[in-house]
């Protein structure tokens, strides 16, 4: 009970602290001056080309938001759709567990009503779920031989808690309405019935989510791209075909909802993976602060004008 009465803006100053001393205990484990070494031998040419990756990368992505509420029966235009995924984004890499991006709908209620553009988003999260959890598997396997089964089996179940949920409600949804119902939460039976009425307003079901759960396995490709592309531009090679199927584990990280958007836990999962590459540790923290400043720049670049609408009227 005492948690509930601790105001909203302090725990966010605290999970934000939280990030910053996993951030600053990362950084004096290691040698400062060999992180700062290689951040200042980067190749800013990969990093440019990095960049325009994500760019695209993040453009894939809201055609796919696009092509989900075009199902649903609602036409916005590209750029729209495009700036408002990535003002979403932004506020993600603000709350934590990533639940900024239910924001995403007021970044688009002018064109499409609330209820059905929050259905819509968590359809589209519904699709990275999907994929996170086929890929993470890929990865999980990859990764067997150096860490325990057991802690493997535990991620694993983990990943495939949202799967399972969504799922059940998708194909058994009027149990699991009267099961929320049940707990007299009126949010989340409002939040129910919005989803159940974006699941019921799309044209093709099957083929919509079959569709776009395809199309996400191969903008993954793209993510790990990116971070090949920042290694490489710190010197460092790492296999492409086998980051497809670890970052997604890595990105998993950001759901852990002690930290913002999972600062601090998302850089030591890269730390860890690029070891197995041989990275030095300073390297790979330099690597993977390279890529939250990239992100979240590009992020504060196009989606801030569009955030704001998130607090507008």
């Amino acid at each position: 009970m005492m948690i509930n009465t601790i105001p909203a803006w302090l725990k966010t100053v605290l999970k934000i602290t939280i990030g910053i001393i996993i951030i600053g205990w990362l950084l004096f484990r290691f040698n400062p001056k060999d992180i700062i070494d290689a951040l200042a031998g980067v190749q800013i040419s990969l990093l440019v080309v990095a960049v325009l990756v994500y760019a695209i990368t993040l453009l894939l992505l809201s055609l796919r938001w696009r092509f989900i509420l075009r199902q649903m029966g609602y036409h916005v235009p590209v750029l729209v759709t495009y700036q408002g995924f990535v003002a979403g984004i932004l506020m993600s890499d603000m709350t934590p567990a990533r639940v900024g991006e239910i924001s995403r709908p007021l970044t688009i209620r002018d064109r499409v009503p609330t209820h059905a553009g929050l259905g819509s988003v968590f359809l589209d999260r519904y699709c990275d779920f999907v994929a996170i959890f086929i890929l993470g598997c890929g990865g999980l396997l990859l990764l067997s031989a150096a860490h325990s089964p057991g802690l493997l089996l535990m991620v694993t179940a983990v990943l495939s808690i949202p799967i399972v949920i969504l799922t059940a409600f998708w194909v058994k949804r009027s149990a699991v309405l009267n099961l929320v119902h049940i707990f007299r939460m009126p949010r989340l039976s409002s939040f129910a019935t919005d989803l159940g009425e974006a699941m019921d307003a799309l044209s093709h079901p099957a083929l919509t989510m079959g569709s776009s759960i395809l199309f996400t396995l191969f903008i993954w490709t793209l993510q790990s791209l990116r971070l090949v592309l920042i290694a490489l531009a710190a010197g460092f090679v790492i296999p492409i075909q086998e980051m497809i199927f670890i970052q997604p584990l890595i990105s998993a990280l950001a759901l852990i909802p002690i930290s913002i958007s999972g600062l601090g836990f998302v850089e030591g999962g890269y730390v860890a993976v690029f070891a197995q590459y041989g990275i030095p540790a300073a390297a790979g923290l330099a690597i993977a602060l390279l890529d939250r400043v990239l992100t979240v720049g590009f992020h504060l670049v196009v989606g801030f004008r569009y955030a704001l609408r998130t607090v507008g009227k």
